[in-house]
């Protein structure tokens, strides 16, 4: 009977740890500075609006676009950012940089020099 006991609460344990691993889900690193609005006002690239939210959400709004979508921060060392928004066909993978007022995002095909809202 005590076995029996033993095995069932190893099994709760168990259960237990995996519902709070899956809980916690992969949501990456999350850099606190690169969270809130931030504007590109550029003469050539257009006026953009990114917001990036704690819960792993974000937003671009420009001229003719608006887009929501979700980021994840690869770890706190290599400035990378995955983001993938609603309108695109993909997930992009931009390096970024960010200080208390501005954000700086580089892909491939577009860049973005942002300053904080």
């Amino acid at each position: 009977m005590k076995t029996f006991a033993r095995v069932i609460a190893v099994v709760m344990m168990v259960a237990v740890l995996a519902s709070l691993m899956a809980a916690c889900g992969n949501k990456g690193y999350m850099d606190k500075n690169i969270l809130g609005s931030w504007k590109q006002t550029d003469e050539v690239d257009g006026n953009w609006t990114w917001t990036f939210n704690d819960d792993n959400t974000c937003r671009l709004v420009g001229d003719n676009f608006d887009s929501e979508g979700t980021f994840k921060i690869e770890n706190e060392t290599n400035g990378k950012i995955h983001i993938k928004l609603k309108d695109w066909k993909e997930e992009k993978l931009f390096t970024y940089a960010v200080t208390p007022k501005v954000l700086d995002l580089e892909e491939m095909e577009v860049s973005y020099h942002c300053f904080k809202q």
